[in-house]
Formats: structure tokens, sequence, C-alpha cells
């Protein structure tokens, strides 16, 4: 590079660097790959995400836009640094304000907040911290973390010494100090002492072609490649699938979605594989795609997946169809005094974990395999590799390293089963890393839903009929789009008393990206169609929002209007009544110049566990050792805190300090299996597991003899269910409650809409770590205000463009909600560990349509398609202006 000295020396927090490094490669390469200091992580490579931040010369900066030679002579500081008294400020700040759930931006946010002046306001604070992303935390912690370090004030956060009730507590998330002294370690970071192969995947310029030729004679030729994979190579099935098998290990003959990858090159180092793959010449012809799903229903659509049989014998495309009807519908309408109609659109949306997916996979010398990976159900993950290796299930095994984020991304595979082909076909030890704009490509998106809907009351605001029409783009492969139908339509006219309903939905194949688990689960989607319904109606009527919900929630045990028999209603009612109220007076309509606000309100619900006749259940061990307990589960910790929630489960149930207890989860060879992180379903599934067991062990039961520890494994299952029969039975066991208040500020000469307070009321049943929960929460509502307003993936037929962070318009610091108001109810689940429920999606769900009610109250026009961007929110102004 002209102008640039072959190598570079520094100084590296405090100490010079030994030797010289070379000055063309970046900053964060010599860090992480040559001075072994992994606690510098890699986002996005792009300047998007702030998780590479480090300080040069004392200021910060993204070493993965600087050369080394750009640092020649000067101090470089990372989050190992243990000599900067301002660093370590924020550390104990981070942990003791629970300002970190997955951990992977976190060293980047520290070292960046270090370096923000003491007495800043939030205002500045928001603003420094814009090039850090964070997906789990809405920022909120983050910015009071900064403030309390600021301050010096306040006291560690813990439970007291001899203390052995922990339920209840705030205690902070078990492997925090590992976090902010960037020592825990993701499949990022792996490095094997004697070195590994890497792969890289090779996909087609098109999201839907017919394959003709690979030709992979130049890859081969390319120096440091050792081998190329294709279809041809995979031993087992060529099929895979969370819950059918209908995905391509790799592509046989067609290219049906952007997630295909073509084949994978093996090779002595990342450079040389990604260049193999570079060099694999495809040759392809065109063949007709469907982006439409509407058009994807036409019986003379072309079939996106031509070896499936058409489930009705007439639509090539149709995936699932279902329907729930109970009461007379029509004459609900016929006798209504108010009714309200209207068609709800919500796009493709970017889970955005921080962490990329990366793994190693490793050959054992007794002939298994075992992948270092983060997933959300490693189960499954080792069923489908099983089936596409073509070998026993007991031959392959996962270690669950530290997960930087999933939100329901994580369920699916993607590359794990590549990893596995790879060190199988080599017989050595495999490492891939996706970057960014893999990622985004290479796994799927949250469901794209129209919904047509339709709301009928009484001149009193009772409800008296609804009826919903639900058309689901499932993408190029099944994933979970015929469960997530099932959810949708299950929760679809949300907890209120309708006598007569009527609803309808398919989910439909498209060459669009794969459409697959995303925090809530299709409940998103139809509660915002409902909601704003209702609140549409209350409109109408001229009745407050909140009476009309209020008027409309019977007491206790009764069947859902989709005919779900439950228990009760939680603390919904409560959580209406305690948002209403920590919300405050509304704020004032306009301000004289342009910018004018409004406040508006919506319930939601939301299932824990699977539900539909699915066998849900987990299994724990606890074994009581000299010194405490250990616990052995396979519950993924994706930064939610189970691990610390487990925890302090059973240390409450044995009569244990905290510390005396341990809780393995990462081993699929020793922990026995729990099922996915997903669902809403770990606190209550694992935890009384974990809790019943514990309970057999001060019972006396389980093993037990002179020379060792007892230990006792316990599998708890959710009540039964059946599955969605046009209205009738248990379709899910339990639910989670939630009420947002939102108040908005709309310009309405730019169309721009600013968040201004969001009181999100959560009824969790027993909070078990009050600070954890918070987290929660806060994460959700902020999330839920990007999918309302900003979040969208653009697609260019078929393909994501240009992929990265900004794209795809995750909040920053500055977009995200500034005041967020937690409340939490207490109204104990029956069937909860300690009375606790899954609270993690019910989080996001009503903010949602209190921010689009908002934006109603504020400037009179309904937005019924999000995100509601400035052009939306524009439009509809033009449109109500005539």
């Amino acid at each position: 590079m002209s102008g640039v000295a072959a190598s570079t020396s520094f100084i590296l927090n405090g100490e010079p660097v030994p030797g010289s490094v070379s000055s063309a490669r970046r900053l964060l390469d010599v860090l992480r790959d040559d001075l072994g200091l992994k606690g510098t992580k890699e986002g996005c490579g792009v300047g998007e995400c702030g998780s590479c931040a480090v300080l040069i010369d004392g200021e910060a900066a993204l070493s993965c836009l600087v050369l080394a030679g750009e640092v020649e002579g000067r101090a470089v500081t990372t989050i190992e640094a243990t000599a900067d008294d301002r660093v370590e400020a924020m550390r104990r700040a981070f942990i003791e304000e629970g300002a970190l759930q997955c951990g992977f931006c976190t060293s980047g946010m520290i070292l960046v907040a270090s370096r923000i002046p003491a007495g800043a306001g939030e205002e500045e604070i928001r603003a420094a911290l814009v090039g850090n992303a964070c997906r789990c935390s809405g920022y909120a912690s983050i910015v009071r973390a900064i403030r309390r370090a600021h301050a010096a004030e306040g006291s560690p956060r813990g439970v007291e010494t001899g203390d052995t009730v922990s339920v209840g507590r705030d205690v902070p998330m078990i492997g925090s100090d590992a976090r902010v002294t960037g020592r825990e370690q993701y499949p990022h970071d792996l490095a094997p002492p004697d070195g590994c192969l890497h792969a890289a995947t090779v996909r087609a310029p098109v999201a839907c072609a017919r394959i003709t030729s690979i030709d992979f004679a130049r890859a081969l030729a390319t120096p440091g490649v050792v081998r190329v994979l294709t279809a041809d190579d995979v031993p087992g099935t060529n099929r895979f699938g969370l819950a059918e098998p209908d995905q391509p290990v790799l592509a046989d003959g067609w290219i049906r979605g952007a997630s295909d990858v073509v084949a994978l090159v093996v090779a002595r180092d990342r450079e040389s594989a990604r260049a193999g793959a570079a060099a694999v010449e495809l040759t392809l012809e065109r063949v007709t795609p469907v982006w439409d799903p509407a058009r994807a229903l036409d019986e003379t659509a072309p079939p996106v997946q031509r070896d499936r049989p058409s489930v009705d014998g007439r639509h090539p495309n149709l995936l699932a169809e279902r329907t729930i009807a109970r009461g007379d519908v029509e004459a609900a309408f016929d006798t209504a005094h108010a009714v309200v109609e209207a068609t709800y659109r919500t796009g493709h949306v970017e889970h955005a974990f921080l962490a990329t997916e990366a793994g190693l996979a490793v050959p054992s010398p007794d002939g298994t395999l075992r992948l270092h990976v983060s997933t959300q159900w490693p189960e499954a993950d080792l069923r489908q590799a099983a089936a596409a290796l073509g070998e026993p299930y007991e031959a392959l095994s996962i270690v669950q390293e530290t997960i930087g984020g999933a939100f329901g991304g994580r369920e699916d595979i993607s590359l794990q089963i590549l990893l596995f082909l790879a060190a199988r076909a080599c017989e050595a030890p495999v490492r891939m890393v996706w970057d960014r704009a893999e990622s985004i490509r290479g796994h799927g998106k949250r469901h794209p839903v129209t919904l047509h809907h339709r709301l009928a009351s009484d001149a009193e605001g009772r409800f008296l009929g609804a009826t919903a029409d639900v058309l689901i783009d499932a993408g190029c492969y099944a994933s979970t789009s015929r469960q997530l139908l099932d959810n949708a339509l299950a929760q679809i006219f949300g907890p209120y008393d309708i006598g007569s309903v009527r609803a309808a939905g398919r989910a439909v194949l498209t060459n669009n990206p794969y459409a697959c688990a995303f925090r809530g689960f299709g409940v998103n989607q139809v509660t915002f169609a409902m909601e704003q319904q209702v609140n549409r109606l209350a409109a109408a009527l001229g009745i407050e929002p909140v009476d009309l919900r209020l008027r409309n929630l019977p007491e206790g045990p009764r069947v859902l209007a989709t005919g779900c028999d439950i228990a009760g209603q939680g603390g919904l009612t409560r959580t209406i009544a305690r948002a209403v109220e920590e919300a405050g007076e509304p704020p004032n309509p306009s301000s004289g110049d342009g910018l004018v606000f409004g406040r508006g309100v919506a319930s939601a619900m939301k299932n824990c566990g699977f539900g539909f006749g699915f066998d849900d259940a987990a299994t724990a061990e606890v074994e009581l050792t000299g010194s405490g307990a250990i616990v052995r589960v396979g519950a993924a910790d994706v930064g939610q805190g189970i691990e610390t929630v487990l925890t302090q489960i059973a240390a409450t149930a044995l009569h244990l300090e905290l510390e005396a207890v341990v809780v393995e989860w990462t081993d699929s060879r020793t922990c026995p299996e729990a099922g996915s992180t997903s669902a809403s379903r770990q606190t209550m599934a694992a935890g009384n597991a974990v809790l019943e067991a514990c309970r057999q062990l001060l019972e006396g039961g389980g093993e037990e003899d002179r020379d060792r520890p007892r230990s006792v494994r316990c599998t708890w299952r959710f009540p039964a269910t059946t599955a969605l029969d046009r209205g009738r039975g248990r379709p899910l066991a339990a639910f989670g409650w939630a009420t947002a208040v939102a108040d908005v500020a709309v310009d309405t000469r730019s169309g721009d809409v600013r968040v201004l307070r969001l009181v999100n009321a959560i009824d969790a049943g027993r909070a078990i770590n009050p600070l954890l929960l918070r987290g929660q929460v806060e994460g959700g509502a902020v999330m839920g205000q990007g999918y309302a307003l900003l979040e969208q993936v653009p697609l260019v037929e078929g393909l994501p463009a240009r992929c990265g962070l900004e794209t795809c318009a995750v909040p920053t610091a500055v977009d995200a909600v500034p005041d967020i108001r937690t409340v939490v109810i207490e109204e104990p689940e029956e069937i909860g560990p300690f009375g606790a429920r899954g609270v993690g999606e019910a989080t996001m769900i009503a903010v949602v349509p209190a921010i689009t009610a908002a934006i109603h109250a504020a400037c009179g026009v309904w937005i019924d398609e999000i995100p509601a961007t400035p052009e939306r929110v524009l439009a509809a102004l033009a449109d109500a202006r005539g």
C-alpha cells in the first residue's frame, strides 16, 4: 500500500507489541488473530456496529476501519486493559445495572462509554453511542450504567452472604465478569492450537434458477484449497428442516431462494477458502420466479419447489391452510351497531443478532464429530445433521459456545450441517465464520403477513363478531411456517370475549427468503391488526380505548374467541390499569411548529410453550456435591439469562447460597435435552424440571450411597394440548400478558415519528430476577419500536439489498425511545416455577399497535402497514387531505 510501511509497532494496553506486524492489515485482525486478544469483536466489518471499538491514544476508534500502519508508535487500548480506571468503572456499572445480555457488543460499548465526559446528559450519551449497536438491551440500561459510573454511586448488586433465598432478587447475570473484560468466548473466537481448515460457501447470484453445471476446477487449483463439496458429496439425505426436511444441504439442481448454498470450499486459511469460492463457475438457467404471495396462490403459478406435491391438488405453492369458526358470524355483523374493516400488512425483518454465524467442527479420535457453535436447539440440529451425514445421532455432539443474540434466528440450521460435512470429508477440524452480508442472506426473516380484518360491536362497544383472512409469505422453504400459522390463528382475536368469529389462514411458498421463528412467532402480526381494529372501533364509537378493552375482557376461566380453553387472563386487567397509571397525563396535542403529539394503548397475549399437541418437555439433572449442587440442563442461554434464573431456582429450592450452585448447559453429551430456547418456554420448562429435581433430592429421591453424591434427573412437561381444530380444544397451555402505552410526536412536514415515552406493563407471574426481567422488557420494547417504525429488509428479486445493519434500519441509541417505563405485575402462573411465566416475547407485541394508535391520536391517520416510515406517514396524511 503506497505510503505505508511494511511493518509497524505500537503500544498495546501499556506494553510494547512484541516484534512487528504487517501495517497493511486491519488493526482488528492484528489484535484478534496475531495477538490473540479476542475481546475486540467483529459484528459487521464495515463500521456499522461498534463491536470492534478500541481506544487509540485515548480516543474511541473502530478497529475494523483502521490499518495497523495507522497506529505506528501510538497507544492502543482494548477491553482486556487492566490499568484504565475509567474502563474499570464502566465494567462495574454495566454489571450492576444489568447493561449486558448476550454480551457481544459489550466490549466496544464499554470502551466508547468510558470516554463520554462525566456529567453528560442523556442526549449527549446517546449521541456518543450512536455508532455502537445493541440488539438485546434497548440501550436504557446502558445509559443508566454510564450515569452510574459517572456518579460513582450505588453498591454492587447481588445476594447477601448467607442468603439462601435468591428468587425475586436482583442477581447480576452469571458470566458478567467475562463479558465486561473480554474473556467471554464466542464461536468466532475459537482457534485450535494445532490449526484448522476453513470453509466458505458458494451461492448463486440470483434467488431463482436451474443449475445446469458447477465447474470447480479453478477452485481446486486455487492455492490453499483442499476440497470442494457439492450435493454429490452429501452421504445421507440431502435435505434438512426444523419442522420438515425440504431444504437442500447443498443445492441439487435448483436455486429456490437467497439462502441456498451451491458448494462448499475448504482451504487451509479463510482467505484461500473465499478465493476458491469465488473461483467456482456456475452455469444457470433463469426460470420464472414468484415474489408475490398472492400470485403464488394462483393455480397457474410456477412451483417454487418442483418436487413438492400440492397440498390440495390444485395450488402448487400452498404450504398450509387452516380455518377457525365459532358461532354465527353473519348474524353478528347483520345486527351490529358499528363495524370496522381494514387490511394490514407487515414485511420482512432481519434478526440482526450482533454475533454472526460461526462454528468449529472437530473430529474426535473415537470417530465422533464435535461442533462448537451457537444454537437455540442443539438436539434438533443434531437430528438434522445425523440424517444428512447418514450417521447415528450419537456420533455427533454440540458444544454451545456463548450465544451472541438469537431472537428466533438461530433455531433453524445455518452452517451446522456444512461444518459437520466438511470436517467428516476432510477428517480435520474445520472452521467457518459468516460476515454480516452472508448472515443476512443466509438465514430466515420474520414472516410477512397480509391480513384483512373485520370487527363488529353493539352500541355499547361489546364485541359481537370478527373475521380475518391471513396470507403468510413463507418464502422458499417451510421452516416453521405451518406452526406459525397455527399460532397466529389461535391468538388472532386476542384475549377478548367475542361470540362469533371466523378466521382463515394460508401460508404460501415464494422465492423470497424463507421465513422462520422471530420473537413473537406470528402473534406480533395478528396483534397489530386486532389492536388497531380495537382502537379504530373505539374512535368510531367515541369510547375511550382503555374502556373498550375492559368491557370485552371477561373474568376468570374462559374460552378464547378462537376456541382455546384457558384457565384465566392472568394479570392482563392489572397491566392495563398500571400502564395507564404510570403513563400519567397525555402530551399536549400540538406544539404549533408542525409537530403533533398523541397517545396510544394496546394489549397483548403470547403463548408460553409450543402447544398444538407437541410433546413439550424439558429434562434436568441436579447433583448434590460436597460443596453445593451441579445442575445439568440443555437450555440455551441466548442472553436472556436462563443460566442465572435456573441457578436462582436451584439455590432457593435447595436452601443453598447462590455461589454454591453451578449450572452446566453447554454440552449435548452431558446435559439432558430441554428443548428449544423459544416460545417463551425455558423459565417454565427448564425451571420446573430443575425445581422438581431439587424437590426430589430434598425428599431423599435419586441415587445415593456412602461414596458418591446424590443425583436426580427429572422431566417436566407442559400440560397436554390439542391440534388447532376449527375453534375447539386447548391448543395452547399457558400465556403471558402485557399492555403498552406510547406517546409519540409526529412531524407532519417530514412524516417523521418520534416515540417520546413508552410504558410497558408485563405480567411476569413471579419475577425470578427483576434486574434481568427489566432488561428483557426494555429490549423487547425497543425491538417493538423498531418493528413499528424502522425495520425492513428491502429485496431485489428475492435477494436482500445491500446486506448491512443500516440497510435493515436496526434502532440505534439515538433512535430508541429515551423514556421506557417498566411495570411488572406478579399474578402467579399456576404451572410456573414459583409462579413465574415466560415474558421474553410478550415484551414487544403490544408496543407496535400502541405506537400506531398514538400516530392516529396525533395526526388523525391510521397506519395499516408497518414499518410506519416517513414516506408512509406522509402518504396517509395526503390521502386524508384528499
